[in-house]
């Protein structure tokens, strides 16, 4: 695997998640530097769609659309909806957490187990606050994530800057 080419992974696929996959979505196929597939984890979940029942991340790859969570809102067909967490992560580079911080505890060991944490970094997009168990005093959640992947795993705050750069400096 040639790592030229930034490979984009959407943790989360929730109203927030898929808003923010339209944007990444466009925005990796204008931009020469990314691949043009994104991955978006998907939390599976059945939907009901004219009477059946289907897998949500399903109904997302064919009609590029979250019915539940975003409903009305197109997502770009690049956007490719992916249930399992470790497929989902495998081979990326950059990892957009977009999902709320809760459920991180059970889905970090897997990302950590299926990404290369030094040719790999992350973009935080995460609504909330989390607090140290010991000192109850709060902490950043890009942090929380940077801890929990180990080896040197940097990731930043969006804010507005250009992320990558903002993740190089800390």
């Amino acid at each position: 695997l040639t790592n030229d080419k930034e490979r984009i992974c959407i943790i989360g696929s929730g109203n927030w998640g898929s808003a923010i996959c339209t944007v990444v979505g466009r925005n990796a196929l204008r931009l020469p530097f990314c691949h043009n597939e994104v991955r978006m984890w998907v939390f599976e979940e059945q939907v009901l769609l004219k009477g059946e029942e289907e897998n949500l991340s399903d109904v997302i790859n064919r009609q590029h659309e979250n019915v539940k969570y975003l409903p009305g809102v197109k997502i770009p067909s690049n956007v490719r909806a992916i249930p399992d967490l470790a497929d989902a992560v495998r081979d990326a580079t950059v990892l957009i957490f977009v999902l709320p911080h809760q459920f991180l505890p059970k889905l970090l060991p897997t990302t950590r187990a299926n990404v290369d944490p030094s040719r790999c970094y992350g973009i935080s997009l995460i609504k909330g606050l989390d607090f140290d168990t010991k000192t109850k005093l709060p902490v950043l959640i890009s942090k929380t994530i940077e801890k929990a992947m180990g080896n040197n795993f940097r990731c930043g705050v969006l804010m507005g800057a250009n992320v990558a750069d903002e993740v190089a400096r800390e």
